[in-house]
């Protein structure tokens, strides 16, 4: 079997998985349409942990730059007062 790779979003593939849903098919391509639907479904919840890491990583990156800041502004708080 030949397998290709095709750039969607994540929206694009949530719409392909929901169209699924309703689709009228005959009974020899079920098995298939539930395999696509479990492939799809799969790189659905990847997606979403992915961008759950990406989320936080952003968060912790944020939150090191305010502390940088604030150290930044101690420092320069304690060389103006002496």
């Amino acid at each position: 079997m030949d397998v290709f790779s095709v750039d969607l979003t994540q929206q694009e593939i949530s719409v392909l998985r929901q169209s699924l849903d309703t689709i009228t098919l005959q009974g020899k391509d079920a098995k298939f349409v539930a395999t696509l639907q479990v492939k799809l479904e799969s790189e659905l919840i990847e997606i979403a942990n992915m961008l759950g890491k990406q989320a936080v990583q952003k968060q912790e990156e944020l939150q090191q730059a305010i502390e940088r800041e604030a150290t930044k502004t101690r420092r320069s708080s304690t060389k103006t007062s002496e």
